[in-house]
């Protein structure tokens, strides 16, 4: 039971870390090329989402934990609450959508990728 505890809470930190520098560096390559002019800018002249880089912390260590403790359908719960409270911003923004839907798919992979990685350790 414990031995579950720690190697979740281990891939949560991990996952959290590591998601911190690599989804923002992903989402850089996509503001390249044709058609990626944003409508509201920020300190790169790419269109942001205020709060996202703790909100993908967050998202990412609770998806990785879940999945060790062998709750991924919590990964709904996190993806739902993460859709609805971006709802306005994302319907009033195709930028800001096209960078949610690919932080978000990129997050989700790390996390998972991390959960899948614990929860054969505790297997």
């Amino acid at each position: 039971m414990w031995t579950e505890v720690l190697v979740a809470i281990a891939a949560a930190i991990v996952a959290a870390l590591i998601g911190w520098p690599l989804v923002p560096a992903f989402l850089r390559l996509t503001h390249k090329g044709p058609g990626s002019k944003p409508e509201r800018t920020g300190s790169e002249g790419v269109e942001v989402l205020r709060g996202g880089l703790w909100i993908g912390i967050v998202e990412r260590a609770l998806i990785a934990g879940a999945i060790v403790l062998g709750r991924p359908e919590l990964m709904a719960v996190v993806i739902a609450v993460k859709g609805l409270g971006r709802f306005a911003e994302i319907k009033s923004s195709a930028a800001a959508g096209e960078r949610f839907i690919i932080g978000t798919f990129v997050s989700i992979a790390l996390a998972s990728l991390l959960g899948v990685i614990g929860w054969a350790i505790v297997a």
